[in-house]
């Protein structure tokens, strides 16, 4: 599964051009730095040093959960584990669940709203 598979809404979308390798979609991308990390989705590969796109917002995406999470929590983007999580030191945001989950690795629906 990628990072993050794209279900529905409208996406807000950017320019971006990676610098540190080719990007596959659904592939999560940490932007910022350590005091304002966010996060973005490649909806489409990307090839290093390439100009295309990454969702910053208003999507809702399958993920993978860390842990044991009800509907509406808020979470952060664990880039070393590629799931999503109620820690934020060190994570940057992805937004909200929109629906629970039954315990880690479970896949589970999840608004895109960095900075929320």
């Amino acid at each position: 599964m990628a990072d993050a598979t794209f279900v529905q809404g409208d996406p807000n979308m950017v320019d971006y051009t990676p610098s540190g390798g080719d990007l596959a979609a659904g592939q999560v991308v940490l932007l910022g730095n350590t005091t304002g990390l966010t996060c973005g989705v490649a909806h489409l590969p990307v090839t290093n040093a390439t100009l295309g796109a990454l969702a910053v917002g208003g999507g809702v995406y399958d993920v993978t959960m860390a842990g044991n999470y009800a509907a509406w929590t808020k979470v952060w983007w664990d880039d070393s584990a590629n799931k999503v999580t109620t820690t934020s030191t060190n994570n940057a945001q992805f937004g909200y669940l929109l629906e629970g989950g039954t315990g880690a690795n479970t896949v589970v629906n999840a608004l895109h709203v960095p900075h929320a």
